[in-house]
């Protein structure tokens, strides 16, 4: 019950009008509630509309990121590309296609030759997908020069040229194996039994096995490898440069068989310069007490290949890493950066 405000009667809550007086009775009145304040009547309500508003928001925030998401699932890999001396990206195709370039007769090579002898050599190396303004990129190679004199050579490349010309896209194995007078037995290409992707660590070996040469790479991240065996020829040491008598010094005057590591680069025209990027040689095992740093670059063009330049650190004595063997020695040769110690060896900047 409630009381009419003119004539003070009482009235049942839902009566609209006083039974006594006929004076019309207020809502508040009528359903026995206080009646509203002025900020009440004015205002928007507190409740319902922002919470609207709150939803509405997220739900277009998860719309954007979404519509992100998509555009960066269908946009193509990027890697890197050298335009002079500068490096930029570029657009590569799906792994294993094959694309068209001019011919490349240039051969750039980036190499640390061991002065120690092996029966067995591991490195690791990073995979680092680059590429040149023709779309060629370059090979990382762990190299094993047996007592026997022949030479063998494990890696893997990136969008590595073929005879014919032109490149298969993407990361792949590659091995050869160079006879004494310079006679390639190169095999059949063998692919990778997965993926290897941008900045995977891969092992490249190279070991004696029953009479033969075996060179493995292994992926550690996605465990993907490939591997191929040489006759062994009688050799059982993979020979570091002192046990070279044929000389004493490293020169690219002649065929330069060695063991170690090299970046290896054939481009389009001459003179062009190093990886863009820090490609990393690294093992923890056995350190290298003393190497040999150079770089230089082959011409193909002619019936025989023909130097374009040649530069070794230390005049072509080796380097001595065992004074410091975690500190890394930096050497300019021709332009190109190099770095080396006991335990690493860096192309690139």
């Amino acid at each position: 019950m409630s009381q009419c405000p003119k004539c003070q009667a009482e009235v049942t809550a839902n009566y609209r009008y006083c039974p006594n007086c006929g004076a019309q009775l207020s809502a508040a009145a009528a359903f026995g509630s206080a009646p509203p304040t002025t900020s009440e009547t004015t205002s928007p309500q507190k409740g319902p509309k922002p919470f609207r508003i709150w939803v509405a928001a997220a739900a277009l925030i998860i719309v954007a990121l979404l519509v992100i998401v998509s555009l960066f699932a269908v946009l193509p890999a990027t890697n890197h590309v050298l335009s002079g001396s500068a490096v930029t990206t570029c657009q590569s195709s799906s792994s294993s296609i094959f694309v068209s370039a001019p011919n490349p007769d240039y051969d750039v090579q980036e190499l640390m030759a061991f002065t120690q002898s092996y029966s067995q050599i591991e490195f690791n190396v990073t995979a680092v997908a680059q590429c040149d303004a023709n779309g060629y990129g370059p090979a990382y190679l762990l190299n094993g020069l047996s007592n026997t004199g022949y030479w063998y050579q494990v890696g893997i490349n990136w969008d590595w040229p073929l005879q014919s010309g032109g490149y298969v896209s993407g990361f792949g194995f590659v091995s050869e194996d160079w006879a004494p007078g310079g006679l390639s037995r190169s095999p059949s290409s063998t692919p990778f039994s997965g993926t290897v992707n941008q900045n995977d660590t891969v092992e490249l070996s190279l070991s004696f096995s029953g009479g033969s040469v075996v060179a493995t790479a292994r992926d550690f991240n996605t465990s993907a490898s490939a591997s191929i065996t040489y006759p062994a020829n009688r050799a059982t040491t993979f020979v570091g440069s002192q046990a070279q008598q044929s000389r004493l010094r490293f020169s690219f005057a002649t065929r330069g068989y060695f063991t170690g590591l090299m970046t290896e680069w054939y481009h389009v025209s001459p003179n062009a310069e190093g990886p863009g990027l820090g490609v990393v040689y690294s093992e923890s095992a056995t350190p290298i007490a003393s190497a040999i740093v150079g770089v230089g670059e082959w011409n193909f063009t002619t019936s025989e290949p023909v130097s374009v330049f040649s530069s070794a650190a230390n005049n072509g004595n080796p380097v001595d890493l065992g004074a410091q063997p975690n500190q890394l020695q930096q050497f300019t040769l021709n332009g190109f950066a190099l770095s080396a110690d006991a335990y690493e060896f860096v192309t690139g900047p």
